[in-house]
């Protein structure tokens, strides 16, 4: 219907070639998740689509001791750094353990993508601290399109100006400035 009116609207010389752009956020409804909640979510959902026998596999390398079946966090003393570091290191393992059951295999899609979604997550907050044992931490970093969700992915943090953000997408309108007659619009991240 959009492309209707609008080549309508030109065959009658109603849009010229000038256009104004403006953009404004889109506010997105999903919880925004940290980076614990984000490794255990994302290997949550693999095993969830895995059939009985992958999960089987994968559910053989966790050496955490979670089950992953919970979607609160893990009850630790959180005031207790070595605790949290310890917490981090343990599920970023699990992840790569599950990563690495991946690799190679022919994948159903709905498979890749949810291990596709795990090594991003993996991949954008941990670095390892080679001089330290090997252990995996956080980075002190943001990384650049950073997953915010694992419910909606494609959502990001976003800013309309730099001191209002926002979570979710934003969305651009064209507009021809003569008759107001919107020519083109467009959603991306935030």
């Amino acid at each position: 219907l959009f492309r209707v009116v609008l080549q309508a609207a030109s065959s009658a010389g109603l849009v010229g070639a000038r256009r104004v752009l403006d953009s404004t956020p889109l506010y997105d409804a999903v919880a925004t998740m940290d980076t614990i909640t984000l490794i255990r979510s994302a290997i949550r959902g693999l095993l969830r689509v895995a059939g009985d026998e992958l999960e089987a596999e994968l559910r053989g390398v966790l050496g955490s001791g979670d089950d992953y079946a919970s979607l609160a966090k893990p009850g630790i003393d959180w005031d207790d750094q070595a605790g949290r570091e310890q917490l981090i290191d343990s599920r970023a393992r699990d992840g790569f353990a599950c990563l690495t059951v991946l690799e190679g295999r022919g994948l159903d899609p709905v498979v890749s993508e949810a291990g596709q979604l795990l090594a991003t997550v993996l991949g954008q907050d941990l670095e390892c601290d080679e001089a330290g044992g090997g252990v995996f931490r956080i980075a002190r970093r943001v990384a650049k399109d950073r997953v915010i969700s694992t419910v909606d992915p494609q959502a990001r943090h976003g800013h309309k100006t730099s001191a209002r953000g926002f979570d979710g997408y934003k969305g651009h309108v064209a507009i021809d400035p003569d008759t107001e007659v919107i020519t083109d619009t467009a959603v991306t991240a935030g």
